[in-house]
C-alpha cells in the first residue's frame, strides 16, 4: 500500500476546537442551582467517624484505594487529561504540515542559477524531500508521544456512563485513527495491531470502516513477513499472521468493491493461492 495513499488527513484548527467543545458536556459539571426561597439548601450528611484522625489516612490494600478509580469525577478527570495529550498531539501534527507547506513554496519559488548540470538538480530535489521527511518523521514521533499518554488515560476511565457516552465513543475512535496513522508512517506496525482490532470492535460504524481493514492487512502482512524471514517466531505464527492478512485483505476489498465485483473475486483467487502454497510446504514436513 502506498505512503501517499494512507498519509494522515489532519483536521484544521477550527474543526478541532468544534470538536473538542462537543466534548465538554460529557464532563463538564452542572451550574449549581440557586435555592428556592421558601425551602432551604439541602445540607449534604455528614459521615459520623467519631474520634478518628482521618485527614491524611491513605489506604494501604490496594483495592480500597482504587474504589476511588469507579467515580465519574475521577473518569472525567482523566479524560479531560486525554484530550489535552490528543490536542498537544495534533497540534505538533499540524504544525508540522504548515511547515512542510512553507518549506515545499519556498523549494518551488527558489531561484537555483548555479544549477549547471541535471545531476545537480536532482541531487538538490533528492535533498529537500530527504529534508521534508525527516520534518515529517520527527513531528510524528513526538505526536505518538502525546497519543499514547491520551490512550493510555482512556484505559483508565472504567466509570461506565462515562465510557459508554455516544461522544466518549467518538473521541475513542478518533484517537485509534491519528494514533495508528503515525505509527504506521514511521514504519512501527506492530503496535498498530492491538489499536486496530479494538477499533473494529468498538462501533457498528468502525467494524465496516475501508481504512481499518487496510491498515490491518498490511500489518498482519508486516508481521508475517517479519517472522518468516528473521525466524522471530514459529512457523504456527507466521501462518496464523498469513490468515489474518488474508482475511483482512478480502474484508477490506468486499467494503470497497462488494463480493460480485471482479475485485473482489481477483482477491480471492490470490488468497487462495497462497493458502494452498501453504499447505503445500506443508506436506513435505
Amino acid at each position: 500500500m502506498r505512503r501517499a495513499i494512507i498519509s494522515i488527513r489532519l483536521t484544521t484548527g477550527t474543526a478541532l476546537l468544534a470538536f473538542l467543545a462537543a466534548l465538554m458536556p460529557l464532563y463538564a459539571q452542572e451550574a449549581p442551582k440557586a435555592p428556592a426561597e421558601d425551602k432551604k439548601e439541602a445540607v449534604q450528611p455528614v459521615e459520623d467517624i467519631g474520634g478518628w484522625r482521618v485527614k491524611d489516612f491513605k489506604p494501604y490494600v490496594q483495592a480500597m484505594r482504587d474504589l476511588q478509580k469507579l467515580s465519574r469525577e475521577y473518569s472525567e478527570n482523566l479524560l479531560k487529561v486525554a484530550i489535552d495529550e490528543y490536542s498537544t498531539g495534533l497540534d505538533i501534527l499540524e504544525d508540522m504540515e504548515n511547515e512542510v507547506a512553507k518549506l515545499t513554496a519556498a523549494n518551488k519559488n527558489k531561484k537555483n542559477l548555479n544549477e549547471r548540470w541535471y545531476w545537480q538538480e536532482i541531487d538538490r530535489k533528492n535533498q529537500e524531500a530527504r529534508q521534508i521527511a525527516k520534518l515529517r518523521y520527527d513531528a510524528k514521533m513526538k505526536a505518538v508521544t502525546f497519543l499514547t499518554r491520551a490512550i493510555n488515560k482512556l484505559d483508565e476511565v472504567q466509570f461506565t456512563e462515562v465510557r459508554k457516552d455516544p461522544k466518549f465513543v467518538t473521541f475513542q475512535s478518533r484517537l485509534y485513527q491519528v494514533y495508528v496513522s503515525c505509527q504506521y508512517d514511521v514504519q512501527n506496525l506492530k503496535p498498530c495491531i492491538p489499536i486496530l482490532e479494538r477499533y473494529v470492535a468498538l462501533t457498528e460504524a468502525n467494524s465496516k470502516d475501508v481504512w481499518a481493514y487496510r491498515y490491518l492487512t498490511s500489518c498482519y502482512g508486516f508481521m508475517e513477513t517479519m517472522i518468516g524471514k528473521f525466524r522471530l517466531g514459529s512457523e504456527e505464527e507466521t501462518l496464523k499472521y498469513k490468515q489474518l492478512k488474508n482475511r483482512n485483505m478480502l474484508k477490506a476489498t468486499e467494503i470497497q468493491y462488494g463480493v460480485d465485483s471482479p475485485e473482489y473475486k481477483h482477491i480471492q483467487e490470490i488468497v487462495e493461492t497462497d493458502e494452498k502454497k501453504t499447505e503445500r510446504l506443508n506436506d513435505f514436513k
